[in-house]
């Protein structure tokens, strides 16, 4: 048996592990706590460093050459792509800088800017590379940062070009408490006048020094393709919008549904209380991106329904307002260098997609890049990214000839084109 003095040795020993083991857990739960802050933190700062919330970047293609002095081919290559580069910038300095700013600053932009183009390259993809005689000459796609290059200009004192508040369509659907469908004006023949919602916003958006795009030259352009107008609906997707944004040049899309409902009478009152829900998206118009999405609600009360619904979407649409305006305010417009075409390609079999890309290289002036977007049901979708318009791109491949068939141009609506090869 122990004696006493064993047993309080044993305690003390005991009672020491615990507050070990204590002490470990707390030590390592407080490490853990910190790394998962720490990682918390890193990953926010990964998120915020990314390309969607960095800074903006502009896709410039440009051509460089070098002459090649003995076998040393490599030092041609660096000087041509360095010469690319330096073309990039100045095109987007072309389109950024006022022409009178930059012929009194010419010296400054040489050595500010153009003995630096280097900096402003955040990668550059070489699309071609040729040698003719001594002449090493290639094409190549360069990201600039732009807003690395707009922030020199400016320190050098370098008058920019007036970006301006970009141009808006506003595509809301509404449904109120007098009908049990929503209503919306992007239908051919549509004589709808604005509802409660789109009203307030307009209001607004005038007031704080915004365009609106011009819906009834939409209208038009809707109804001179009935096949279009046919997949038009309240819930437009984002191909639809952004074909009705480019029938009015519009830079900004917000599109979104406005639903109010009338819940029950309020207790020992002739009250009813009505609920608006507003929700919206804002596009980006050029590229389809998702720029902000928000939802405001609102109530309010009245003895007559219909009343007691448009004082809440009035409300909700003050709230909405604010918030777009908030956002739109941040959002420079600033001039494109490359626009993108919608390319839907029916009668073509996946197996000649890179024969079509390729004749497409060959045909369409100004084409910079393509990106495949699928292939279903007999339907190739891509996209083509040119530095021409849309129009002289339709009519470049319209009755062109390839192995398969002839091209026929079926629907050219917007920045979208839908052809047809014909075998023949």
């Amino acid at each position: 048996m122990r004696s006493a003095a064993d047993c309080k040795k044993v305690k003390l020993t005991m009672t020491n592990k615990q507050l070990t083991i204590k002490n470990f857990f707390i030590t390592h739960y407080s490490l853990f706590i910190y790394l998962s802050t720490l990682c918390g933190f890193l990953t926010a700062s990964f998120i915020l460093a990314s390309p969607l919330y960095a800074g903006a970047y502009d896709r410039i293609p440009a051509e460089g050459s070098a002459v090649v002095i003995g076998d040393k081919k490599d030092v041609a290559r660096d000087k041509a792509v360095n010469a690319a580069f330096r073309k990039a910038v100045e095109q987007l300095i072309e389109v950024m800088v006022d022409a009178d700013s930059a012929l009194k600053n010419s010296e400054l932009l040489r050595t500010k800017i153009y003995s630096q183009t280097f900096k402003y390259i955040k990668n550059h993809k070489v699309l071609e590379e040729t040698v003719e005689g001594s002449a090493l000459k290639l094409k190549l796609e360069a990201n600039v940062k732009t807003d690395d290059l707009e922030k020199d200009l400016v320190a050098a004192g370098i008058r920019l070009k007036r970006g301006g508040k970009p141009k808006i369509l506003l595509l809301i659907s509404e449904q109120d408490m007098m009908h049990d469908k929503p209503s919306y004006w992007w239908s051919a023949g549509s004589e709808l006048e604005a509802g409660t919602v789109e009203s307030v916003l307009v209001e607004e958006l005038f007031e704080k020094g915004f365009t609106l795009a011009d819906r009834q030259v939409i209208l038009k352009g809707i109804k001179k393709e009935p096949s279009f107008a046919g997949n038009l609906d309240p819930n437009l997707n984002t191909d639809a919008a952004v074909t009705l944004a480019s029938m009015a040049e519009a830079d900004v899309i917000i599109t979104g549904q406005a639903v109010v409902k009338a819940g029950s009478r309020i207790v020992e009152t002739s009250l009813h209380s009505c609920q608006a829900n507003v929700s919206a998206r804002v596009i980006n118009a050029d590229n389809d991106e998702v720029i902000a999405s928000f939802s405001t609600n609102a109530v309010a009360a009245h003895v007559n329904t219909a009343t007691g619904g448009a004082y809440a979407l009035k409300k909700a649409a003050a709230e909405m307002a604010d918030k777009l305006t908030a956002r739109l305010s941040k959002w420079k417009k600033r001039p494109g260098i490359t626009k993108t075409i919608r390319l839907v390609v029916s009668g073509l079999a996946s197996d000649d997609m890179t024969d079509f890309k390729r004749f497409l290289k060959e045909n369409v002036r100004g084409l910079v890049d393509i990106s495949e977007r699928g292939y279903s049901g007999g339907l190739a979708k891509l996209d083509l990214e040119i530095t021409g318009g849309v129009k002289e791109a339709a009519e470049e491949l319209n009755n062109k000839m390839i192995h398969t068939g002839m091209i026929a141009i079926t629907s050219s609506v917007g920045n979208f084109i839908s052809i047809k090869i014909l075998s023949m």
